[in-house]
């Protein structure tokens, strides 16, 4: 096909040093718009939850989650048609028969998966006391559902796949003590790793968005014409609407939807740059290494001057939105320290990074490192811890390119926003690093 002949020949071009025209962006993996659609509706699904079972947090996520998956779900098949695409490894029909046994060690290797991260969860500190109680209740609505639709799953799906002896069969022979000799690591390891990134992940998401939903219905009902009622309802509604699309992406990672983790993260510089940017790691890095906020904040500072208040919040606003729709573009695809297909609309359309980018500009105005009520050298001294923090960003943005640039996908859609990006005249990425080189 052509296209892929296109890809072919940026891959190429990168490889040798030399960009090739860069014509159009390449197709996204997921639906902006219907993504759009699906948030309006998930919203709408919590504010509904929320009068029917008031201060239900937990019932309100499941309920928005699972009206975002659903309306995402069935817009991508009727649409897009994602069941039939290369990427999912399955083909529209059956190669080989119903294998039963197949499927039942398929169950039993998903069963081994699970035991192993509730083995970690049970083992380690961190996962004892009350924090993650909205975790745990989480895990047990959708516990009975997955244990009954994975047997099907792994039916339907089996007959489909292009590599048959994928990690869950593998493990499952394992189990089953059949066939020891011809386990691939390699897929077990990447089996692994990428149920670490979920183990670690989604527990934290669902309880930062159980907290999110009671935040917003508290800052919706304290609404009146202050404008900073408006500025904390609107920065708490943002982080609702990534954690939100960060439950349902955590929860989804099925071939089926093509929302399958197809690589994690191969090297240890990207994990750690990762991890360091999320509990409990960060409560140590950020309040005894790269603390730089101080008592002043900025609706202190410009309370004197109502009007540049006002268009301030208006800036942190944009900011904190545009981090919010940067997560709603993945759909149901996103992930931390993972390729689930490459993302080339909503924000992603002006900016490889418009995540990362709108959050740390977000924090310079929101704690005015650069404004201080002691002496200039203080103010030097936080502004500084920001530009370190700012910099973990960076490796994490040139870790996550070096890990999706493998994809051809991504060295067309680089090229392109290298040309045609709002930060193009900055040039920071050459082709040839684009391949890791």
């Amino acid at each position: 096909m052509k296209a892929d002949s296109d890809l072919a020949s940026l891959a190429a071009a990168s490889s040798t040093g030399v960009a090739a025209p860069a014509t159009e962006i390449p197709r996204s993996a997921s639906s902006f718009l219907l993504n759009v659609i699906a948030l309006l509706i998930g919203l709408m699904a919590i504010a509904v939850s929320e009068r029917v079972w008031p201060g239900d947090s937990g019932r309100a996520s499941l309920v928005a989650g699972g009206a975002v998956a659903l309306t995402i779900i069935l817009a991508e098949a009727m649409t897009i048609g994602v069941a039939t695409r290369n990427s999912t490894g399955l083909v529209a029909g059956a190669l080989r028969p119903v294998l039963l046994t197949d499927a039942a060690l398929r169950t039993l290797g998903l069963a081994v998966t699970l035991a192993v991260v509730a083995l970690v969860y049970w083992l380690l500190p961190e996962y004892h006391g009350s924090f993650y109680a909205p975790y745990w209740r989480f895990l047990r609505a959708i516990a009975w559902p997955a244990f009954c639709l994975a047997p099907l799953y792994f039916l339907w799906t089996g007959r489909r796949l292009m590599v048959p002896d994928d990690a869950y069969l593998q493990l499952g022979r394992l189990a089953a003590g059949q066939g020891c000799g011809q386990i691939d690591r390699s897929f077990l390891r990447a089996h692994f790793m990428a149920w670490t990134v979920k183990a670690f992940f989604l527990p934290l998401m669902v309880v930062y968005l159980n907290g999110e939903i009671g935040s917003v219905t508290v800052a919706y009902q304290r609404l009146s014409w202050d404008t900073m009622q408006w500025y904390h309802f609107f920065y708490e509604l943002s982080f609702l609407i990534d954690l939100l699309f960060c439950v349902v992406g955590y929860t989804l990672t099925l071939r089926l939807f093509d929302s399958h983790i197809r690589s994690t993260e191969p090297t240890a510089l990207g994990w750690i740059v990762a991890l360091v940017c999320y509990q409990p790691f960060y409560s140590v890095v950020g309040t005894w290494y790269l603390n730089y906020e101080s008592s002043l904040y900025w609706d202190v500072w410009l309370a004197p001057h109502p009007m540049l208040r006002t268009i301030w919040a208006a800036m942190i606003i944009l900011l904190v939105m545009t981090f919010a729709l940067a997560t709603v573009s993945f759909g149901l695809r996103f992930s931390n320290l993972t390729h689930r297909g490459i993302i080339t609309s909503g924000p992603y359309r002006f900016t490889k990074h418009p995540a990362y980018v709108a959050k740390n500009l977000s924090w310079w105005l929101i704690s005015v490192p650069f404004v201080t009520q002691s002496s200039w050298l203080e103010s030097l001294r936080h502004c500084v811890l920001l530009l370190a923090l700012n910099g973990i960003y960076v490796l994490r943005a040139w870790t996550e390119e070096r890990h999706l640039s493998r994809d051809p996908v991504y060295v067309a859609y680089a090229l392109w926003m290298r040309e045609h990006g709002i930060f193009r005249w900055l040039n920071l990425l050459s082709p040839r690093r684009l391949q890791g080189t």
